[in-house]
C-alpha cells in the first residue's frame, strides 16, 4: 500500500470506529472466499459493516478513537487485532452482529470471535457469545410494545364482558323457547 492509500484506509477505520456502537474482531483463517462472502452478506443484511483490516492501521485507528477509554481495556482490545482480522462494526444495533457471528461460528469451526469493543469497554469472546443470546433491538421493541398494550387489551376485555354475557343470556333464552330451528 502506498502512503496515500494507507491514509485513506486509516481515515475510513477511524470513521467506522467512531460511529460504531460495537466493534467485533474475528479470526477468519481457514475459511474459503465463498464462506467469507456469505458472512459479509449476512452481516450487511443485519445492518453491519465487515472489513478485513491491516493490523497496524487498525491498531492505530483504535488508539486514536479510544484514547479516552480505560487503558487496560484498550490494550486488551488491541491484543485481539493479531493475525488475519475481520472487523465488524454496527452503528444501530449492538446485538445484531453478535447474533450473526455466533451463528456463523457454530456452522464453521474454523471461524472464531476474538473480542469486541462495546460502550467504552473490552468484551472477550465469551462475553460476545453471551451478548448474542440477548434479544435484539426489534425483539426488545416487540416485547416493550406487548407490555405497554397488555393493560389496554385487558381493560377492553373487562369492559366488553358484561355485554357479551347479556348476548349469551338472550341466545340461551331464545334456544330454550325453541327459536333454534328458526335461526337455522
Amino acid at each position: 500500500m502506498e502512503k496515500a492509500e494507507k491514509q485513506v484506509e486509516l481515515d475510513t477505520l477511524i470513521s467506522n470506529f467512531k460511529s460504531a456502537q460495537v466493534a467485533v474482531c474475528a479470526d477468519y483463517r481457514g475459511l474459503t472466499v465463498a464462506k467469507v462472502t456469505e458472512l459479509r452478506r449476512e452481516l450487511k443484511n443485519a445492518g453491519c459493516r465487515a472489513r478485513v483490516v491491516k493490523n497496524t492501521l487498525a491498531r492505530l485507528a483504535v488508539s486514536k478513537v479510544q484514547s479516552d477509554g480505560k487503558q487496560d481495556d484498550v490494550s486488551k482490545f488491541l491484543e485481539t487485532i493479531i493475525g488475519p482480522t475481520l472487523v465488524v462494526t454496527s452503528e444501530a444495533d449492538v446485538i445484531a452482529p453478535t447474533k450473526v457471528l455466533a451463528k456463523f461460528a457454530k456452522a464453521n469451526d474454523k471461524f472464531r470471535v476474538k473480542g469486541a469493543w462495546l460502550d467504552g469497554a473490552y468484551v472477550d469472546a465469551a462475553g460476545v457469545d453471551s451478548l448474542s443470546k440477548l434479544p435484539g433491538r426489534e425483539e426488545t421493541f416487540a416485547m416493550l410494545l406487548s407490555l405497554i398494550s397488555a393493560p389496554a387489551t385487558r381493560l377492553v376485555r373487562v369492559l366488553s364482558e358484561p355485554g357479551a354475557q347479556v348476548v349469551r343470556s338472550i341466545e340461551a333464552y331464545r334456544k330454550k323457547l325453541g327459536g333454534e330451528s328458526a335461526a337455522a
